[in-house]
């Protein structure tokens, strides 16, 4: 799948943002997406979209969210398979006539509960209008945990990515946000940190500023 241009994503995302708060589903980007968008750079691209989802009473879960956007918006979504299991693409319209399913990738708390930063009650946000819309990402801050701690997890291409994408929005953290308060972190963070510091040592100013780690820095 090719990566999509800045204004394709935008409108992906826009129309995404729209179809969600037409069903009145909460929701907040993340993954690729969020860090092209929080943090423009021309050599950061995306083939996708992620993003969470709030389950309230009506016990709309990411699968059933599929559904509702197939059901709802069929010009604007179509069905992929993704591992035997089918997933909302956005139909981008191609200058060419052709249509490219972009993969949307949907998670939730409730499904997910071993991922407690899914709990959008406590996540960080920031409401950024893009196409024109109003556009729910995590904040940089969310953001920038969560990208540490997916470059210790991860290998290859997308570990150098995971780490590019730290440098660039760890610029965009404002200091003392809860998300980067290490010390109130399970260990992986911990680890994570130190990791990420042993490879690319000159991120360690930068990161010092914005993130409180005894352990790593010996601040608290």
């Amino acid at each position: 799948m090719p990566a999509l241009l800045p204004a394709q994503l935008e409108l992906t995302v826009a129309t995404i943002a729209r179809s969600l708060d037409s069903l009145q589903i909460d929701y907040a980007l993340m993954g690729g997406a969020a860090a092209c968008l929080t943090a423009p750079d021309p050599s950061r691209q995306t083939q996708d979209v992620d993003l969470v989802i709030h389950v309230d009473e009506r016990a709309i879960t990411a699968d059933l969210l599929t559904q509702r956007l197939l059901n709802s918006f069929p010009s604007d979504f179509g069905p992929v398979s993704q591992f035997g299991h089918i997933i909302p693409g956005y139909k981008l319209h191609l200058p060419e006539g052709d249509i490219q399913l972009v993969d949307v990738e949907v998670f939730d708390f409730r499904s997910w509960s071993h991922r407690p930063q899914y709990n959008l009650d406590k996540a960080t946000r920031v409401t950024k209008t893009i196409n024109g819309y109003p556009v729910k990402i995590f904040s940089p801050e969310w953001l920038t945990r969560e990208k540490i701690l997916s470059q210790y997890q991860r290998r290859g291409v997308k570990h150098a990515s995971d780490i590019e994408d730290v440098t660039r929005l760890m610029r965009y953290c404002v200091p003392n946000k809860p998300e980067l308060n290490f010390n109130d972190q399970d260990q992986e963070f911990q680890l994570a940190l130190s990791s990420i510091l042993e490879e690319r040592p000159r991120l360690r100013s930068g990161l010092r500023r914005v993130i409180k780690c005894s352990k790593v820095f010996g601040n608290w």
